[in-house]
């Protein structure tokens, strides 16, 4: 697997994320402003940072902040389909943010995690989902100091192109809210309070026969539930930032019907930093993040 540090030129970083080799992405990125921010070393190297910025780094990756938002938090992934508003998913980096809008205190952005951002129901615009009871207050925490901090380049690397269903299902953090594929996996979905079912839908699961046909139309244009309000888990629109063939490989993988019986056990999750912190804001005890 092909690890990139997070953390180089604009150019180099979109380039890798989003246009693979081989690879019908429909993603292609737009420029989110002139340049990029400098290296904090040069050469592509690390610098000294607190143990909390480092794991909000790693969290940034881990949660996958970075297939939307970019590397550095520069922002400018494709989001055309939000017509009449911004095409592009905003910017978390404050060099890149109007100065209206820019970060100063950690509540801002815990507030947005917590809440999430609905800025248009249609069919496959990307939204903010609220990672209330997914992330808890410590990992929260970890991923406002990383931000605040300018996105230092510590040393945490990504894959920017994962080719097997299992990597691409846990570096787009499907993990973190449908939980580990199967009944009874660890972890398991997220609580999702504010909806009927009351948790995130698992997936492979073989008495749910949903349609492989419905299942791409949930990943490519996302699903928001009623009432699709603040602090509500949905589905993100992943068209945009997908490739054809990361689509193509996922879905089999989470197959729900008979087809979920066949299917092979999932490798062990990663443990995420800080996954016995602080409890969520709303109250829900943090997911757990080891191994299944």
């Amino acid at each position: 697997m092909k690890r990139v540090l997070l953390g180089f030129g604009l150019a180099a970083a979109t380039a890798a994320l989003l246009v693979a080799a081989g690879c019908a992405s429909l993603a292609t990125p737009e420029a989110p402003g002139s340049g990029s921010p400098s290296p904090a070393a040069s050469g592509g190297g690390t610098v000294q940072a607190s143990q909390q910025v480092k794991d909000g780094a790693q969290l940034y990756v881990n949660l996958a902040c970075v297939r939307c938002h970019a590397p550095d938090g520069v922002g400018g992934i494709p989001n055309r389909l939000n017509v009449g508003g911004d095409s592009t998913v905003p910017p978390l980096n404050n060099t890149y943010r109007s100065s209206d809008e820019q970060f100063t205190n950690p509540m801002q952005i815990t507030q947005v995690l917590d809440e999430g951002g609905i800025v248009s129901k249609k069919p496959g615009i990307v939204n903010m989902p609220s990672w209330k009871g997914v992330v808890n207050s410590a990992q929260a925490d970890a991923l406002a100091a990383y931000i605040l901090a300018g996105f230092p380049h510590v040393g945490v690397t990504y894959d920017p192109d994962p080719a097997k269903a299992p990597d691409i299902y846990e570096a787009y953090a499907c993990m973190q809210c449908h939980g580990q594929v199967g009944l009874n996996a660890t972890p398991p979905p997220a609580p999702n309070p504010k909806t009927a079912d009351k948790e995130v839908p698992g997936l492979r699961n073989p008495d749910d026969p949903v349609p492989q046909s419905e299942m791409r139309s949930f990943l490519v244009d996302g699903s928001i539930p009623d009432p699709g309000t603040k602090g509500v888990i949905f589905m993100p629109a992943w068209g945009q930032i997908l490739s054809v063939d990361q689509i193509d490989l996922i879905l089999p993988y989470i197959a729900d019907g008979k087809a979920a019986t066949k299917l092979p056990a999932p490798p062990a999750a990663s443990p995420l930093p800080l996954a016995g912190g602080a409890a969520p804001a709303g109250g829900a005890s943090p997911s757990p993040s080891g191994s299944p």
